[in-house]
């Protein structure tokens, strides 16, 4: 039946003629069979997105059954308790028993000491407030003629002329670093980070606080431009994007903007964030005008203009391609089990690899990291190689046979377009399989928007891009956001407003980590 037919209505007369009668029976098969096929696509979209939304996050087929009697017997005490750190301080609650309690019941002399039990326990304190009041001594010349020599010759004052780290601000250096690092590290809202203030008796109102974050930004935002150049100089960059709400000015809905991250390689380990108001490719043009490399990066439609002139190549994610046919096999289809089964091996191989070196000075590392490099270039050309080939050659084969708007057809059709850029790891030792990287950076991102829900303007887009790359570069280092915040932006403000890029290299969190004494293991960045 015509979906565009006029519809028969439900007490029409019917047919007095057994062919009519037939006609009419067909019409209503294939209508029936068309809404089927409909009711199919629909619950196969709908479970997806449920599945989406509620179900496992993890990418991880399910491991095959193996028998009971194969199965290793588990150990008990697989989760040991784990010692407390060396470094934290001990402080002891000593049990002893009185003078009566010492005598023996027995025979009523003195009971010999005979040793002690120790039991250790992690505790804490709740966070301790001070005010940190910084006195600044004057002294003046008592011989010199104050109206003939002028006061700033005759009067000098120690310190600087503003205590930082926001001149006139009523927040301490460590006040501040906790700010950025619970809004940014650990995702709390400000209005949130108000009522813990208030709990210890402390009232700072939720807007005083944004405006703390805001000129923390100003503050870093020197240091934001170094990491970004610093950043283009890296052989290969991981790129990849997620929304954002943003409060229209005037309106009470909201729009999506963006916050694109870039990450550098290990000789420029910075995470850079690039806040745009469009979905456009203005953004990764603009962030990306002078750099010449590789981009790893999603199959996203705003960096199509970045590959014209072959300055920068892309190198697909073979997680994304890997992903939809893990959709694929979710629906149903059998197809699906032989490319996961190629992706597999593509693993195995980069499993198999030797490790990448770190950088060095030392010419003899360096000639080692070169070396290591090639061998993994030459270890994937001869074991991931083929595995490609033979992933094209299926490719090919089952284009024609898989609906282009299916998930099997949406996979083939994305490995099939992208085949070029995702076999383009093989050409260096360097790169990688998969945009990984990126994706658990942005988790940031993510798990921060449930909690703060839309930033209020373009200029809290612009802050949040600034105080994201210094905790999220923080973060790929292992460092402690606010033990690097505690020190940097006191550091910063006493340089000035316009510090040099000489000045600014000591305050770069790989350059601090490097400069700063480890007397204890640093603490283990903030969780994502």
């Amino acid at each position: 039946m015509d979906a565009t037919a006029p519809a028969r209505a439900p007490d029409a007369p019917l047919p007095d003629d057994v062919p009519a009668l037939q006609a009419l029976v067909r019409e209503l098969l294939v209508e029936v069979a068309r809404l089927r096929a409909e009711n199919a696509e629909l619950k196969t979209k709908l479970d997806a997105a449920l599945k989406h939304r509620f179900g496992r996050r993890s990418e991880r087929r399910a491991p095959p059954l193996v028998p009971a009697a194969e199965t290793p017997a588990r150990r008990r005490d697989e989760h040991g308790r784990a010692p407390l750190p060396e470094h934290l301080e001990r402080r002891e609650v000593v049990h002893d028993l009185t003078d009566a309690e010492k005598v023996c019941p027995c025979c009523g002399r003195p009971r010999a000491y005979i040793g002690e039990q120790t039991a250790e326990q992690l505790d804490l304190e709740p966070a301790r407030f001070f005010v940190l009041r910084t006195r600044k001594k004057s002294y003046a010349c008592a011989h010199c003629d104050p109206a003939t020599v002028p006061a700033e010759r005759r009067i000098a004052t120690a310190g600087p002329a503003q205590v930082g780290p926001i001149a006139k601000g009523l927040c301490g250096p460590g006040l501040l670093a906790h700010v950025v690092t619970a809004k940014f590290a650990d995702h709390a809202p400000v209005h949130r980070l108000a009522g813990q203030l208030a709990r210890s008796g402390v009232t700072v109102a939720s807007a005083t606080l944004g405006d703390w974050l805001r000129r923390a930004s100003e503050l870093l935002s020197p240091l934001y431009a170094r990491m970004h150049a610093r950043v283009l100089r890296s052989r290969v960059v991981h790129g990849d994007d997620t929304g954002v709400k943003l409060r229209v000015p005037g309106s009470r809905r909201t729009t999506k903007a963006h916050l694109w991250a870039y990450i550098g390689d290990a000789d420029f380990p910075y995470v850079v964030f690039d806040f745009t108001r469009a979905y456009t490719g203005d953004g990764p043009k603009r962030f990306l005008t002078d750099y010449t490399g590789y981009l790893q990066a999603d199959a996203l439609a705003q960096y199509e203009a970045l590959y014209g002139d072959d300055r920068i190549k892309h190198v697909c994610c073979g997680a994304h391609a890997r992903r939809k046919f893990v959709a694929a096999s979710d629906a149903g289809d059998p197809r699906a089990a032989t490319p996961l089964d190629l992706f597999g091996q593509l693993y195995a191989v980069e499993r198999a690899l030797p490790p990448l070196l770190p950088p060095s000075d030392d010419p003899a590392q360096r000639e080692l990291r070169r070396h290591r490099e090639e061998q993994r270039h030459h270890l994937r050309q001869r074991d991931a190689g083929p595995v490609w080939d033979e992933l094209s050659t299926w490719l090919a084969e089952q284009k024609s046979g898989a609906l282009p708007k299916s998930p099997l057809g949406t996979a083939i059709g994305y490995a099939t377009n992208n085949l070029v850029a995702l076999k383009r790891y093989l050409d260096a030792g360097y790169l990688a399989l998969d945009n990984n990287l990126s994706e658990r950076t942005l988790r940031a991102v993510a798990l921060g928007r449930n909690n703060w829900g839309v930033l209020g303007s373009e200029v809290g887009g612009r802050t949040a891009a600034v105080l994201y790359s210094v905790v999220g570069t923080c973060k790929q280092l292992s460092v402690d956001p606010f033990a690097y915040l505690r020190e940097a932006l006191p550091g910063l403000f006493a340089l000035g407003e316009h510090p040099t890029a000489e000045q600014l290299l000591d305050w770069l969190p790989d350059r601090w980590l490097l400069n700063r004494p480890r007397a204890h293991p640093a603490r283990a960045p903030t969780a994502q």
